[in-house]
């Protein structure tokens, strides 16, 4: 049985720290407030390299070194625990060596919550590139409704962050300012796999939300990305590690421990391009590889077609009110009714000029649709807003696989995209 005693005290609240190893572990214990001792068994040590890179690089971290998270920005270091956050060899992306993090459901809380996380300080400008490569053991994080929090952006205001990256059900979901949360698709355990984040934060139309997976381009959200600069609201700080709300206090859920590895972690300036921030692992290689086995998954690295036309991704809409609902990546279930939605429709976010789509629906309804003016929509749209549904009122249950392939005015193609997804009621 859990009680009280298990959350005594917020530690380590409101502390910027850069820190050596010693001198880390020593605050920790002589900021801790009636919590027992951590287990020094439980905790790994922390030794890694930091280096800042310089030119579009802000800053960079593969855990190998001498001095992790030690040097080059004033990072607040928010965990509770000894085993929070280390560098461990039982897994690596890139070199010997990657960023542990493990939160238990017992875990005191540090900076009002349950978290192990590395806050980077809050930034002057608003145009940046973030990436690293993710791990997520199977045995060590178990799937469950209740979500928590991998990645943020936060901006202050005493509310939830601008944008999250969370994970529920071995999906990741982006949450974003508008409160719509999109679904990424799963998270393939037990194998490593890079993302990299382009966002320019705003909260206005010019904001901007790029996403990749392991070379292939989940997210294009244009609007805006971030609360605005009123009160105590500031520009988006970034954050990453793991923080489960639902184990403040003495809560608890179904599970009870999360570990997750980070490697290649980079935080680049606008500056930067999609290639200097693409993870790189062992033996110089970008394609993430699957401990233990050999085998590798080649990435789908963003190309541009001879027209330069492509579709980047696929949006929900609600047929009904007219508004999107989320973005459709490969391999989500689309719930209609956690969604409210009986009429709807799909739009292709398309790059270039593009003077028509085609649509090629198959799965539980097939449809063969090619629309000629923007916004363009499996269902077709009146050009100035409304979308129509067509024989989705409400779309039947099941799976699908869409892919729509832009063409110029000439009738030349350009990049087809093609995703595989579920409707559930």
């Amino acid at each position: 049985m859990k009680t009280l005693m298990h959350k005594r005290g917020n530690l380590l609240r409101g502390n910027q720290r850069v820190l050596t190893v010693s001198l880390l572990l020593a605050t920790l214990a002589a900021c801790q407030k009636n919590v027992e001792k951590p287990d020094a068994a439980a905790s790994e040590e922390l030794v890694s390299t930091q280096a800042t890179s310089g030119g579009n690089i802000i800053w960079s971290e593969n855990a190998d070194g001498s001095s992790f998270l030690t040097s080059g920005l004033s990072l607040s270091i928010q965990y509770a625990t000894t085993y929070g956050i280390t560098a461990s060899t039982a897994e690596a992306f890139s070199g010997t060596k990657a960023a542990r993090f493990e939160i238990r459901d017992t875990d005191p809380e540090s900076h009002s919550g349950t978290r192990a996380e590395i806050s980077f300080p809050t930034p002057t400008t608003n145009n940046f590139w973030y990436s690293y490569a993710l791990y997520m053991p199977s045995a060590q994080y178990k799937d469950e409704t209740d979500d928590e929090v991998i990645t943020q952006w936060h901006g202050g205001g005493g509310i939830t962050p601008a944008i999250s990256m969370r994970v529920t059900n071995g999906h990741l979901v982006m949450r974003t300012p508008d409160d719509a949360r999109t679904d990424l698709g799963t998270i393939e355990k037990d194998k490593w796999h890079t993302y990299v984040y382009h966002i320019i934060h705003s909260a206005g139309s010019d904001g901007l939300i790029e996403i990749w997976k392991d070379g292939q381009k989940l997210v294009s959200r244009k609007g805006a990305s971030m609360y605005a600069l009123t009160g105590d609201f500031h520009l988006p700080n970034w954050k990453m590690g793991i923080y489960k709300s639902d184990w403040n206090g003495t809560k608890t859920t179904s599970t009870n421990q999360r570990v997750l590895y980070f490697d290649e972690i980079k935080y680049g300036k606008a500056t930067a391009t999609y290639d200097e921030m693409l993870p790189v692992g062992k033996g110089g290689s970008t394609t993430p590889t699957n401990p233990g086995d050999g085998s590798t998954t080649q990435p789908t690295q963003p190309t541009s077609p001879a027209n330069g036309l492509s579709v980047s991704s696929f949006t929900l809409v609600n047929a009904a009110t007219e508004k999107d609902v989320q973005t459709i990546a490969d391999g989500s279930t689309i719930s209609l009714s956690k969604l409210s939605l009986k009429t709807a429709n799909v739009r292709a976010v398309t790059a270039g000029t593009v003077a028509s789509v085609k649509f090629e629906l198959s799965g539980a309804q097939s449809k063969s649709y090619t629309d000629a003016a923007a916004p363009f929509a499996l269902h077709g749209d009146d050009g100035s807003g409304n979308y129509y549904y067509g024989n989705w009122n409400p779309p039947a249950a099941g799976t699908y696989t869409l892919k729509a392939t832009p063409y110029d005015s000439k009738g030349v193609a350009g990049t087809a995209k093609t995703i595989k997804f579920t409707i559930a009621k």
